[in-house]
């Protein structure tokens, strides 16, 4: 965490917001800065960092000039997932998300396992993940109530200590090894609840052992 803020000249008590994903049209990152736009009216010492490049970077960079965002937005570009981006997470105080179009959201995942607070817009794939046990907030498609869920979030500590342990737990269950574990278990209940046809046609439970093979007469 030292070694990122330091780098990128950020105050050891500022907080931040941090956005990971490539920066196009449908990831709805101006949505994100006019949110924290509307943050800054009480807490006017929050920065939103956006990590990664693609498209609409100039017009979300021209966007934020125009707002006189300054310095509270920063458009930090890619960063290596070796070490750059996990550095990038430790420094960050919430995750936020906005697009509207997500087929899976893994990036809220790595998020939660990094130990971030998140707050996000649950639409499309991301409902699956945004659910209660999570640990996120996720508040209707509106300006004011994502602002709102941001402000809330920064103001309670206790608040941000909950999200964090309940997003490690939440991401662990979607890791390869517990989603493959689930996967194997949900095979074997199939085949122990579902007749499976042997050679001869017949219906055999799992438990069941199949005819033994016919012999012939040598010729």
């Amino acid at each position: 965490q030292q070694r990122f803020r330091l780098h990128y000249q950020i105050a050891p008590d500022r907080p931040v917001a941090l956005s990971v994903g490539r920066a196009a049209h449908e990831k709805n990152i101006d949505f994100l800065i006019d949110a924290v736009h509307q943050v800054r009216l009480r807490h006017p010492e929050l920065i939103l960092l956006i990590a990664g490049e693609g498209p609409a970077l100039s017009r979300l960079q021209e966007y934020a000039r125009a707002l006189e965002m300054g310095e509270s937005v920063r458009f930090i570009g890619y960063l290596d997932r070796g070490r750059e981006l996990p550095d990038c997470y430790a420094a960050a105080d919430l995750f936020v998300f906005a697009s509207r179009t997500e087929t899976q959201g893994l990036v809220l995942l790595e998020a939660m396992a990094a130990g971030l607070p998140v707050v996000a817009l649950a639409e499309m794939g991301t409902r699956d993940i945004l659910v209660e046990e999570s640990g996120a907030l996720a508040p209707p498609d509106r300006l004011d109530a994502f602002a709102s869920a941001i402000s809330q979030v920064l103001e309670d500590p206790a608040l941000r200590t909950r999200m964090r342990q309940q997003g490690k737990r939440w991401a662990a269950n979607w890791s390869d090894e517990s989603l493959t574990a689930r996967l194997a278990e949900l095979y074997r209940q199939i085949v122990a609840t579902h007749p499976v046809p042997n050679a001869h046609g017949k219906s055999i439970q799992r438990k069941d052992r199949p005819d033994p093979p016919v012999e012939r007469p040598a010729l």
